[in-house]
């Protein structure tokens, strides 16, 4: 195994992350204390205040880090609620002007940190000695404690902002690796002879019972099933009408093979100008038209929903339990997910579930 793959097993698991940024901090920590060391810090002759005073820098620094990032940025910004994600960065400079001020009454509590800064700082020490109010409102009016914490946040933000950027390459080259694979086997079952076989069958079985224009509407189906699988699926993302136009292709010409199962279809959307990726729900249907067992009382229900940037999309099919395990998952399926969790990581809900021999997939993206 790749030393990539070993690191990016053991960061997408929880317990694994969680020790990968604990290690992160101790190295932060480790260089703030190797830093003091090197430089000409008059406070570096009392060892065990400079461990202190950095371990307290440390912490501040974790707390503010995991607040802008974790909830001013991913909870509040991402989600475009700007003026939530202002007021609550104020209120974490005002958290780490506070814990920061904390920190520094707490080191003052060691006579001898005490004295050395009254003896290399006098003036400093003078202005600690302030109403809390006060020092809160000039370090923040001052702007200091805003440089303070950029200078603090700076690496951290810089080294998540490089893995960010490397996951986000590895996703893209990974997802156009699936794509091109996507389309290959999408071409591949397309001109498999059974399919062909059994389409060209039925045109063959409509026209000798004379029923030429629905055989003549089925050639124009599949002339445009086989033109989109060869044109379209390569795209990165497509019309939804065009998916739409797609769907229902496939579904009447699956539904001329059946002669018992019912096929329930409603499509519904309030715009054609969403993007989707390609055949992203065409595995879906395809799995529901190969297990359904074509006897007495048998249907599949095909819903989708496509309005105020959402897509809703419901797909269920009658099966036999004796002949298809209700676990199988396909390699359709499974790609199904992994496309929606590269195109929309976090944003997706994809849930299947199975009850009285009816398997059923429900999925919803935002669009926007």
């Amino acid at each position: 195994m790749k030393f990539r793959d070993y690191a990016g097993n053991i960061y997408r698991h929880r317990y694994g992350r969680w020790g990968l940024h604990v290690l992160f901090w101790l190295f932060f920590f480790g260089a703030r204390l190797y830093i003091n060391n090197i430089s000409l810090n008059p406070y570096k002759v009392y060892p065990k205040g400079v461990l202190l005073s950095n371990f307290y820098a440390t912490l501040t620094t974790a707390i503010a880090y995991y607040l802008l990032v974790y909830w001013v940025y991913e909870k509040l910004y991402r989600r475009k609620k700007y003026t939530a994600a202002i007021c609550s960065f104020i209120f974490l400079v005002v958290v780490y002007t506070t814990l920061d001020f904390l920190s520094e009454v707490l080191l003052m509590q060691d006579k001898r940190w005490l004295q050395l800064v009254q003896a290399n700082a006098p003036e400093y020490y003078e202005y600690l000695k302030r109403p809390f109010p006060n020092i809160l409102l000039s370090r923040v009016v001052s702007l200091g404690i805003l440089f303070q914490l950029f200078v603090n946040l700076a690496f951290p933000l810089l080294v998540r902002t490089v893995m960010a950027y490397n996951r986000e390459q590895l996703q893209a080259l990974e997802l156009a690796r699936q794509n091109v694979q996507l389309e290959f086997n999408f071409l591949k079952s397309q001109v498999n002879p059974h399919f062909l076989h059994n389409t060209l069958n039925n045109i063959y079985s409509l026209i000798i019972h004379d029923k030429k224009t629905a055989a003549a509407d089925t050639v124009a189906r599949l002339s445009a099933f086989m033109r989109y699988s060869m044109y379209d699926a390569g795209m990165d993302k497509v019309p939804a009408d065009k998916e739409i136009r797609l769907m229902k292709d496939y579904i009447e010409l699956e539904k001329i093979r059946l002669n018992y199962t019912q096929v329930q279809s409603h499509i519904e959307t309030d715009r054609t100008d969403y993007l989707l990726p390609p055949l992203l729900l065409i595995p879906l249907l395809e799995n529901a038209f190969k297990y359904t067992a074509d006897s007495q009382g048998a249907v599949i229900g095909v819903k989708l929903l496509i309005e105020n940037g959402k897509l809703v999309f419901q797909c269920s099919n009658d099966f036999d339990p004796h002949a298809i395990p209700a676990t199988k998952t396909g390699i359709g399926l499974n790609n199904v997910k992994k496309r929606l969790e590269q195109y929309y990581p976090g944003k997706f809900s994809y849930t299947v579930s199975t009850a009285n021999n009816v398997y059923s997939v429900n999925l919803s993206v935002p669009l926007l």
